[in-house]
Order: structure tokens, then sequence, then C-alpha cells
């Protein structure tokens, strides 16, 4: 079990010197199975946390979306009352005239 646990740290430090973040957390993904209980609990807690942080950053910017979506919306909605009351005025003159 050790020996197995130095070759796959020493595969792990090599994706990560030479290899994407992608490549290194698909590596700990493909073995987490085979690392001692006490670090794959530790790999689960972290790449958990990790996903925890992507998904809460995907909704901020979801969230962030929708809010400014509203204001082009509010935005709209003013332009058109405006250009609804010009539009009034510039028939009262027509008539008027």
């Amino acid at each position: 079990m050790e020996n197995n646990f130095v070759t796959l740290y020493h595969s792990f430090k090599d994706i990560v010197g030479t290899g994407t973040e992608d490549q290194a957390r698909q590596f700990l993904l493909d073995h987490i199975n085979e690392f001692p209980e006490d670090v794959k609990n530790g790999l689960v807690l972290t790449l958990f946390e990790d996903a925890l942080n992507e998904a809460v950053s995907q909704e901020s910017a979801m969230i962030e979306l929708k809010q400014e979506g509203i204001r082009t919306m509010t935005a709209l909605e003013q332009a058109i009352r405006i250009l609804d009351d010009k539009l009034k005025v510039l028939d009262l003159q027509e008539k008027i005239s």
C-alpha cells in the first residue's frame, strides 16, 4: 500500500508540474479510491469544497445577470413611458394646430 501511495504521489506531482489544473483534478478523481483513507477523506472534502465554491460562483453570476436584466427592463419601460408621453404631446400639438 505504501509503495502504491508513493507511486500515486509522484504521478500526481508530475501532472501538477507539467499539466493543467483540470488534469490534476481528473487524476485525483480517477484514483481517489487508491489513496489511503485519511488522504481520500481530505481529497473528498477538498473536491467537495471546490465544487461548492464553483456552484456559488455560478449562482452569483446568475443572480447578477438577472439583476442586470431587471435594470434593463426597468430602463426600457421608463423609455417607453417617456416616448408615449412625447407622442401624446405631439399628437395634442398637432390637433391644436
